[in-house]
């Protein structure tokens, strides 16, 4: 009897454990489904990362070196008439002008860009260095603005310019005038030198006239003095 019994007793136990397993498992792939569905995982990309707005700023950074270079070159050519050593001054000092005037325009596309990029950024988190690359560039640019003055070396040169070519006009004028007196000068010389020979010319003839006379009144009084009349 009691053997019978515990040949009953066993198998019911392993009813009842496996039916508790069975309801455990489930209820924990019930969580597990239903946190899924409250919370699904979310990926996104960020729109613009550091290493572009880095780049843009050291891109600028590189131009307003250039701006500042290129103006100290064309400032010196200016004040110390360095232009004037060139074939055609005005062109040349466009050429420069027009040069310092495109890398600030390079500056001023930069500038514009990290503008567009830090009204996208505004109020998103993790997105202060597109701010701080944007600041950057706008005191940059705002230095460049302040420095040159490309307009004062402009009227500065072609100040310079007038006062040049009216020292030409000038000088071209008292050659002229030099060339002319000189002109002047030497048809007066032969004038004068013509003069002269005329002078000497009509003394020699003189001379043959008085000559030619007194030798024929000698022919004369000679011929007298041999005549019949005045040996009688």
């Amino acid at each position: 009897m009691k053997k019978g019994l515990n040949k009953l007793i066993l198998p019911c136990l392993c009813c009842l454990s496996f039916y508790a397993g069975t309801q455990l498992v489930g209820k924990t792939e019930a969580s597990f489904t239903s946190q899924a569905e409250a919370k699904p995982i979310k990926i996104s990309t960020a729109f613009v990362f550091p290493s572009y707005i880095h780049g843009l700023e050291e891109k600028a950074r590189i131009s307003s070196e250039q701006i500042q270079k290129e103006h100290a070159g064309l400032e010196a050519f200016v004040k110390n008439g360095l232009l004037y050593g060139t074939a055609d001054p005005p062109s040349e000092f466009l050429r420069k002008k027009e040069q310092i005037t495109a890398s600030l325009e390079e500056l001023h596309i930069i500038r514009a860009e990290l503008e567009k990029l830090d009204r996208q950024a505004d109020k998103k988190e993790g997105y202060d260095f597109v701010s701080e690359g944007f600041l950057k560039v706008d005191k940059l640019l705002l230095q460049m603005n302040d420095s040159l003055y490309l307009q004062e070396l402009e009227q500065l040169f072609n100040q310079t310019l007038q006062e040049r070519e009216k020292e030409q006009q000038e000088e071209g004028i008292k050659t002229n005038k030099l060339d002319e007196d000189e002109k002047i000068e030497i048809p007066k010389q032969k004038i004068d030198h013509e003069e002269t020979i005329e002078e000497q010319a009509n003394l020699m003839e003189e001379h043959s006239v008085i000559k030619y006379q007194t030798q024929k009144d000698e022919e004369e009084e000679i011929a007298n003095e041999e005549s019949p009349e005045n040996t009688e």
